[in-house]
Formats: structure tokens, sequence, C-alpha cells
């Protein structure tokens, strides 16, 4: 009796061992799928995760679809309603689409919240300074003399008329640029597309504008693991180097904007050379981060790193606070929940908000290694 019992309790354990390893193996069998593609003047990509395979290249296709779709709407100089926004708005009330309309007001709310650091009818002064939407294709910058610059720096505004969904400008000064949050809105709904598709999982990067989703955990044996994704902030100086690492879970989003993803140089001569990472002493950095107020790229900080629950979010309040500088976007940061920030100096300090976990980023530029 005693050796069937044995027996039994060998078979059980067994049975036991064979299952997990069978749900092991049935765990592992998932489809990753990454895509890339230029749009909207950056690098968009998809990377996607989920139990069959169809399923998530089909998600992925609805997503692009989405995508493309959005980035010739909210396109400045396109065929698109904000291109027609621009080229009409200061003559006559231009129809807007229910996505462009969503995305003035919310421009005009980040635009409240910051004071005006953050704000959208700043085309022109950005077109004087070189800065076009297709820059990393053909971007040449140049230094604008403060008479180009002065008849731009009037009161700008623009006008929604909900009920009728037709936008205007101010005047032909203005010109809409929404490069500062429409990434992070198209991020956001391309994700929210993923998600309709039931996948595990999901990133979205448009250019350093990051949202991610991990609706299914990782199952092992009879508990689950659920891991954050890994965001490697950029040294703002050196591109083989990073400050540290931000863990994301379900429901965030980072975005950075900084003085060296579109910049260039310029010596006492006015003499134009090509931007990178280092700085040299005998020439001034000029980026695309502009104060509104000014018409000047903002100076103060060489980077802003936001952690928000949105990549609208994240990609409207890493321009204001990069613009605001070290005090008061820091303040901003604090005063608004669920966000956090990194903030880099033009000194070389690296600031925090409160929740970021102490020891996970460095005080200074120089001791990042």
């Amino acid at each position: 009796m005693l050796r069937r019992r044995v027996s039994l309790w060998k078979l059980f354990v067994f049975g036991i061992l064979g299952l997990s390893l069978v749900v092991i193996y049935l765990q592992g069998q998932v489809s990753v799928v990454q895509q890339e593609e230029y749009l909207l003047g950056t690098y968009f990509r998809i990377k996607a995760q989920g139990r069959v395979r169809e399923r998530v290249v089909a998600a992925l296709e609805a997503a692009w679809r989405e995508a493309r779709r959005l980035s010739e709407e909210l396109s400045r100089t396109g065929p698109g309603p904000l291109g027609e926004l621009n080229r009409r708005g200061s003559e006559e009330p231009v129809k807007l689409t229910p996505d462009l309309l969503a995305l003035l007001e919310a421009a005009r709310q980040f635009r409240a919240l910051s004071h005006g650091a953050f704000d959208p009818t700043i085309g022109k002064i950005v077109n004087l300074w070189g800065f076009t939407q297709d820059w990393d294709r053909a971007g040449v910058g140049r230094v604008p003399a403060r008479e180009e610059l002065e008849p731009f720096l009037v009161e700008r505004d623009f006008f929604i008329d909900t009920l009728a969904q037709t936008g205007r400008l101010s005047g032909p000064h203005v010109e809409i640029d929404l490069g500062g949050i429409a990434k992070g809105y198209i991020v956001d709904r391309v994700i929210g597309v993923l998600r309709s598709y039931e996948l595990d999982n999901a990133l979205v990067d448009a250019g350093g504008n990051i949202r991610v989703f991990n609706d299914r955990p990782r199952r092992v044996l009879w508990w689950e693991e659920r891991r954050p994704f890994r965001i490697a902030v950029q040294h703002p100086r050196d591109e083989q180097k990073i400050l540290g690492v931000l863990e994301i879970w379900a429901d965030q989003a980072v975005a950075t904007s900084g003085d060296y993803q579109r910049c260039f140089f310029a010596d006492a001569l006015q003499r134009i050379f090509p931007c990178r990472y280092a700085d040299d002493p005998d020439k001034t950095r000029y980026h695309h981060l502009m104060d509104p107020k000014t018409g000047q790229p903002a100076r103060g900080l060489i980077s802003a790193t936001i952690l928000a629950p949105t990549a609208m979010e994240a990609d409207a309040l890493s321009t204001a606070v990069f613009v605001l500088g070290e005090r008061e976007g820091l303040a901003l940061v604090e005063s608004l929940p669920k966000v956090e920030g990194v903030l880099v100096t033009d000194d070389g300090r690296i600031v925090t908000s409160s929740g970021i976990e102490a020891g996970r980023f460095p005080s200074e530029l120089k001791a990042v290694r």
C-alpha cells in the first residue's frame, strides 16, 4: 500500500512538472513584430507582442493607417486641414477635423498651463530659423536678424468655433506649429488602436516620444510576473552615453526635449556649421526649442525629460519645461499629478523631481560613465 502511495505521489509530481513545462513552452510561443517608418519629420517605431502572429500583424497595419492619416492631417505645410489653416486662416474660417480641433484645444490648455512657454503660434518664427518640418532630411539653419523677428513677436493667437468646427488665425504673422504636441497625440491614438486588438504589450516611439502598455503579464507556473519597460535617457552631450534608465509601466509615457535634436552651430561671422552633441567653445549652438516671447532658442536647460500618463502630456510638457527653465519648469512638474521630470542644466547639473527614485540619476553630467 505504501509503495502504491509513493508511486501515485511520483505520478502526481511528474504530472505537475510536465504541465508546468507545457505552460512555459506555450507562454514562450509569442510573436513580436517591430516596424519603423518616417512620419511628420521623425521616425516612428512600433513594437508589439501577442499570442497570434496574424493578429499582431493586423494590429500594426491598422496602427500605421492611423499614424499616416494623422500625420497628413497635422502637417503644418501639407494639403491637410492644418496646412489649410496656416495658408488661409488669417483671411477666413477654415474647416477643422475632429482630431485637429481636439489637438488645438489641448494646445491652448498647455499654453495657459505653462504661461505661454508652450505656444503653437510660433510657426513663422521657427521657419525664420530654418527649422522646417523636413529639417531631418534637408534642413539648413540660419540666424535671423532682430528686425526679421520683430514683426512676429507681436501678440499671436488663434480662435476655434467648436460648433462650426472651424478655426481662424489672428493675423498673417501667425502659423500654427504643433510639433511640440502632435507626435505625442499620434502615439496615444496608435496605442489605442493596438490595444483594441488585445495584444500582450506594445511600445510606440515617435522620435523619443514613447508610450507603452503591458496588458497581459507573463505567467510562469502558477504566478504572474509583470515587468516594466526600461527606457534610457540620452546624455545630451555624448551620443554614446545615457544619463540613466526610467522604468515605465502600463499607461505611462516619456518624452525628451533637448538642444541636440534639431540644431546648428554658428561662429562670430554667422557662418553655419552642422549640429553635433559636443559643444564647441568658439561657436554658439542654436536649436529649435524657441522661447515664444523672444523668438530666440530657449536657454538654461539642455535637456528636459518628462514622465506622464499620456504621450501628448509628456510631449507638450517637455517643451514647456525646457522653455521655462530649471526653477519654473521643476515647479510646473511638481504641481501636476503623476508627472515627473529629469532636467539637465546648461552648467551640467542633473535635477530630478521628487517622484524620481533617488540614485537613479547622477547629480551632474561629468559623473555619468
